[in-house]
């Protein structure tokens, strides 16, 4: 039986590296485009180009960071997608009681809204919750650094193919989740004065 099994192994593994170069490609894009991955580089931006001080900054990555980075976002899991959606809630009101910077509580916001959403979405229709993370993160860059940011603008279409590649999503869950990324995040930037 052992011998079964490590037979069973070796062939798991030959699997994985005959793929081809495409389908590992995506698989690391895929993962890398993990919201949880997506999220602090973009919160530090923000809060780096907001804040009064660097160290002020630094207070506000690290809060956002913090209630962020124990969530899994898996898109077929409504409990961890509710505790994704409390750790966001929480975050916000540190902020909010931090006195951080607009943008930034307009981007927590629009991750909260967005998430809340796709969370209620996923329910009854797999929606790409990779795709919400990288098209709110370019379309708030944009918002905030002008179309200088849109030269990021292709790495949606990269996670896209990415999920699509990796089975994960079909290109319409790819779009909807994009869509709803841009729309929330324009309009959350709207309501906090920011476009």
């Amino acid at each position: 039986m052992e011998e079964s099994m490590k037979k069973a192994g070796e062939k798991k593994h030959f699997l994985r590296t005959s793929e081809g170069p495409q389908l590992r490609l995506a698989r690391l894009i895929s993962e890398v485009a993990n919201p949880i991955f997506v999220a602090p580089p973009i919160f530090f931006v923000i809060a780096l180009h907001t804040a009064p001080n660097v160290m002020q900054a630094l207070l506000w990555w690290v809060v956002a960071v913090v209630g962020i980075s124990h969530v899994s976002i898996r898109e077929q899991r409504l409990v961890p997608l509710l505790f994704a959606l409390g750790c966001v809630s929480f975050v916000f009101v540190l902020l909010l009681l931090l006195h951080a910077s607009r943008p930034l509580l307009a981007t927590v916001t629009a991750v909260l809204a967005a998430c809340t959403i796709a969370t209620v979405i996923t329910r009854y229709w797999k929606i790409s919750f990779h795709l919400v993370g990288m098209a709110g993160a370019v379309t708030v860059l944009c918002i905030l650094f002008g179309p200088f940011a849109a030269l990021l603008a292709p790495m949606v279409l990269l996670v896209a193919w990415a999920r699509w590649r990796v089975g994960a999503h079909t290109p319409l869950q790819a779009l909807a989740g994009t869509v709803l990324a841009v729309s929330v995040t324009v309009g959350t930037c709207w309501l906090f004065g920011l476009w």
